[in-house]
């Protein structure tokens, strides 16, 4: 039986994929980041560990004979002083910091892989989690848009190979905000208070990067996500298909899209203006 750690972050995500490793026949050890991960990880072999502790994670992964390994649930980073990293800590987070995230985590990830754990893609437990291509909630967009959808794939595209943003918000032909180091989440809040309400439709665009690493970062959105989006005035949402999780079942999702009047479409990552 293959052995599979779970860096478990916030959210309820790393317990729907503990499920699915479980079923698939893996044996499971669930390494619950301290201050971050909130889920019930009750059913399952479970660790604590420090965010910044990246070497001890990894002597406690060869000890445990993990073969495998998923990076899964939002994750806050605090400074640096807070962290507290370990010696390789330093050295890989320091990357990090003048780098940018993607190129840091291929980091952490070739670290564990000089012994032997290979670092797996959340969708490859939860392939039928995936922002599925076409009109998902709500009713189909009018060409102007899909025009203001455009510019906003168009700027993710743009700034995509900087390592910046997964998001955009768009309106009236104008970028409304750019996800920055405050995810998703965050942007939507701060851009509530920059719409124009007689602006017309206000739409949130997102897309995986250009040079991320799906098994490392891969983009996601769900209730919360929708609620955010509802509650500072947008009503429209592209999600890159294939390319975003959901957090939570589509069932669900759509249904929370009906009772806030938000459109939900997955766009092809060519769709640009």
């Amino acid at each position: 039986m293959t052995r599979l750690a779970i860096i478990a972050g916030k959210g309820q995500l790393p317990v729907d994929v503990a499920a699915a490793a479980t079923a698939d026949g893996f044996d499971v050890l669930i390494l619950a980041i301290k201050a971050q991960a909130d889920a019930d990880f009750t059913a399952y072999q479970t660790m604590p560990i420090r965010l910044g502790a990246i070497g001890e994670t990894r002597a406690i992964m060869v000890q445990h004979k993990i073969e495998k390994l998923v990076m899964v649930g939002k994750v806050s980073w605090p400074s640096m002083a807070a962290l507290r990293p370990d010696f390789n800590g330093v050295k890989l987070l320091g990357k990090m910091m003048t780098k940018g995230d993607d190129n840091a985590l291929r980091h952490v990830a070739a670290f564990f892989a000089e012994k032997g754990i290979e670092t797996m893609a959340v969708d490859a437990f939860l392939p039928d989690r995936k922002m599925p291509l076409g009109l998902v909630a709500g009713d189909k967009p009018d060409a102007r848009s899909m025009d203001t959808i455009a510019l906003g794939a168009t700027v993710l595209a743009a700034l995509g190979a900087h390592d910046v943003g997964q998001s955009v918000i768009v309106q009236n032909g104008r970028v409304i905000a750019i996800e920055a180091a405050e995810g998703s989440d965050a942007m939507i809040a701060r851009a509530g208070a920059l719409l124009d309400p007689t602006g017309g439709i206000a739409c949130l665009v997102k897309m995986r990067k250009s040079a991320q690493d799906s098994r490392l970062d891969m983009p996601v959105i769900g209730c919360n996500t929708i609620l955010s989006a509802a509650n500072a005035g947008l009503s429209l949402m592209a999600i890159e298909a294939d390319s975003v999780l959901l957090a939570d079942d589509i069932t669900v999702i759509k249904a929370l899209c009906k009772t806030h009047g938000v459109t939900l479409i997955g766009i092809d990552s060519r769709m640009t203006s």
